[in-house]
């Protein structure tokens, strides 16, 4: 490896070594062996084709692909030797779509230096940056690994605008989900998605073209298969939460299986809610399955996929009632046309399919009824989670 990446430099040595010591602790837990290694290599190959046909219609020929160790960078590209690394640090103890985004700006470079005719400038000038849009990469020169597997994220420090409306949001939520009286947690409810939908509304109604603005974030874990109730929860997710969900492919680097994840897209504030609604669906629907499962002695194993399409179906419908109770008010939403350029900038090539309804059963319509109580609220960080959603009496 005499060549030195004469594109991408080192990070800075405080930035590399921040999380240094606890990424190895963790990567010494899950070594990675030869076998493993070849399929992620493989993985990382296919990912490589993928993004090339995705966003550049196959123009730019295959590089090999290898792991480093050692090396204070998180990718790199060789272009005398047509090589693209990744850290093997990366790989192991940060998130697949993490890698990917890596991989993403290391093609960037080798857009630059294949496709542009390697320019005269700085090595993130602006032809760099344009290869940057053109693969909905992250231009920038240097990163923090992206998303950690062991390491809980967090928001920051710094409180916006945006953040104080979700807190709000939230707050309204929960008065729903702990108010005994039927008729003030129902408003408590519409109110909270009304003041989601006036946000956007106020964003749309600004004279300058939203362009800006929008982020992406992966909720849930990758699957090999996907349950019918997921797919429910990400339609929910877009029809009513204001962000663009697409299911995007994902591996899982420490048992060499790929899979499915879903990525949400949208401003700030509606990707937090598009979170906090999907962990309080994804559990409550759990919770409430085993509930009415123990309840009625249910063995069928169809039956769990009744109720909750039954359950979304009946949640669903409290949703559609506060927009047609907001339409009346003349609330109405029409659409974002800045993300849906930001979605379209990101995944230029997606597909669509056709998901089935589960058969009308009994266990379906327990579901209906209870999701028509359902009530958002997800345990606070350090406090003691409910064993089920919250269901008004009625």
């Amino acid at each position: 490896m005499s060549e030195s990446p004469a594109i991408c430099p080192d990070l800075a040595r405080e930035e590399w070594e921040r999380h240094l010591a606890s990424d190895e602790a963790f990567l010494a837990q899950r070594p990675l062996d030869a076998e493993l290694e070849h399929k992620l290599l493989r993985r990382l190959g296919q990912s490589w084709r993928d993004l090339n046909y995705r966003y550049l219609r196959s123009r730019l020929k295959p590089p090999s692909v290898r792991l480093h160790d050692a090396e204070s960078r998180w990718g790199a590209w060789y272009p005398r030797r047509r090589l693209i690394t990744i850290a093997r640090r990366q790989v192991l103890a940060y998130t697949w779509e993490s890698v990917v985004d890596t991989l993403r700006h290391e093609m960037a470079h080798q857009v630059v230096s294949e496709l542009m005719g390697d320019p005269p400038e700085a090595p993130h000038g602006p032809a760099f940056r344009d290869a940057c849009r053109l693969l909905a990469a992250d231009p920038a020169a240097c990163g923090d690994g992206g998303v950690s597997l062991f390491r809980p994220g967090g928001a920051g420090t710094d409180a916006t605008p945006d953040d104080a409306r979700l807190l709000r949001v939230q707050k309204l939520l929960k008065l729903a989900d702990d108010n005994p009286n039927e008729h003030e947690a129902k408003a408590a409810f519409a109110r909270a998605s009304e003041l989601m939908l006036k946000y956007n509304l106020d964003r749309t109604d600004l004279e300058q073209p939203l362009e800006t603005g929008y982020e992406y974030r992966y909720l849930g874990q990758s699957r090999g298969r996907t349950p019918h109730h997921h797919y429910l929860i990400a339609g929910i997710l877009q029809e009513f939460f204001f962000v663009h969900c697409l299911w995007v492919d994902s591996y899982r680097v420490e048992t060499g299986v790929k899979g499915h994840r879903l990525e949400v897209m949208g401003t700030k504030a509606n990707v937090g809610m598009a979170d906090y609604v999907y962990d309080c669906l994804m559990r409550q629907s759990e919770a409430l399955w085993r509930i009415y499962k123990r309840a009625h002695g249910i063995k069928d194993r169809r039956a769990k996929r009744q109720y909750l399409d039954g359950l979304l179906t009946g949640f669903r419908r409290q949703l559609a009632q506060t927009k047609a109770m907001s339409a009346e008010r003349g609330l109405i939403w029409l659409g974002d046309p800045g993300l849906e350029r930001y979605a379209r900038a990101r995944h230029p090539r997606t597909t669509t399919t056709r998901l089935e309804a589960a058969d009308a059963s009994e266990a379906r319509a327990a579901g209906v009824r209870d999701g028509e109580k359902l009530r958002l609220h997800k345990p606070m960080p350090g406090g003691k989670a409910r064993s089920r959603g919250r269901l008004l009496s009625g």
